[in-house]
């Protein structure tokens, strides 16, 4: 055998295993046919045992789990290699959303059947623009933007709250994305959310509050309390405790935050019970807010 073509052949087996490690394990018949490998070698690998075929053309190496990542990959390269990952798998696969998704949305602008490696891909006809799409860990997957819309349907606002948190995506780019598909599943709840955020005035938080106590049967607050020198939101004057609304979590600078903490401390040296809530659980947990408010008053009366 020739220098040169030992030479090429050690370049191409490094560049295959580059590309099997960098993709967890997992890749699939066209990407090996084009990184060199011809067909009849890829049939010898999975006649061997050494590649595992997991879905029509798309292969487990051998040596490599079967991990979260790896599955992520298999849903969306099972669907076809122009498919698109979304939703709350896609958040997840941003690093925003940190529990590993049991089901991955698939985006794929292929109308008909379509194979599924197994029961986590979840297939959706959607018709992406190109602005939508970005590769992140060589997987196709939407961008933060349109990722945290689709998953704002399931998991709510506080999702959408955490991305403006990161800066890596604004109210802007949120209003953008969400324009371009105003028809897709869970566009009317978010399109309220979008409208919270944009406004995120404290009147309605407090109105928010002010009914929930109200519903639940709990009295003896009173709203704006002047307290060791600070404007409370809520206060339980013969309690002790005060309730404060934290809205959301991006309009918080570094200032304010610091402000907060230092009227907490202040408030607990003065024998006060503090409890914090945010929007996401007065319109999504109400139910958390009035036990832990009601626990508070009762331990405060024993």
């Amino acid at each position: 055998m020739e220098p040169g073509w030992c030479a090429l052949r050690r370049t191409f087996v490094i560049d295959l295993n580059e590309l099997i490690i960098r993709q967890d394990g997992v890749l699939t018949t066209s990407q090996a046919q084009a990184a060199g490998l011809s067909r009849s070698a890829v049939s010898r690998r999975r006649a061997s045992g050494e590649w595992t075929a997991v879905a029509p053309s798309v292969y487990l190496v051998s040596g490599h789990l079967r991990s979260a990542r790896a599955q992520a990959r298999i849903a969306v390269l099972s669907v076809g290699e122009d498919a698109v990952l979304g939703g709350v798998a896609a958040c997840w696969w941003h690093r925003l959303h940190l529990k590993e998704p049991a089901k991955h949305h698939v985006f794929t602008g292929r109308h008909g059947r379509h194979a599924r490696s197994s029961a986590t891909a979840v297939v959706r006809h959607r018709d992406l623009a190109d602005e939508d799409v970005t590769v992140v860990d060589d997987l196709r997957i939407t961008t933060l933007a349109l990722s945290v819309l689709d998953a704002a349907a399931g998991l709510g606002i506080g999702i959408l709250d955490s991305a403006l948190l990161s800066e890596d995506v604004t109210l802007a780019d949120l209003r953008s994305a969400h324009g371009r598909y105003p028809n897709r599943r869970g566009a009317g709840p978010v399109s309220r959310y979008l409208d919270q955020l944009e406004d995120g005035t404290r009147s309605e938080a407090e109105r928010r509050t002010a009914e929930l106590f109200r519903d639940a049967g709990i009295d003896g607050w009173t709203a704006n309390v002047p307290v060791c020198g600070y404007l409370l939101d809520f206060v339980f004057l013969r309690s002790r405790l005060a309730v404060e609304i934290d809205g959301f979590a991006f309009h918080r600078d570094a200032d304010t935050f610091q402000r907060d903490r230092t009227k907490r401390n202040a408030l607990v040296a003065d024998g006060w019970t503090v409890l914090n809530f945010t929007w996401a659980d007065l319109t999504e947990r109400p139910e958390h807010v009035v036990e832990a408010v009601r626990s508070a008053l009762l331990r405060a009366a024993s």
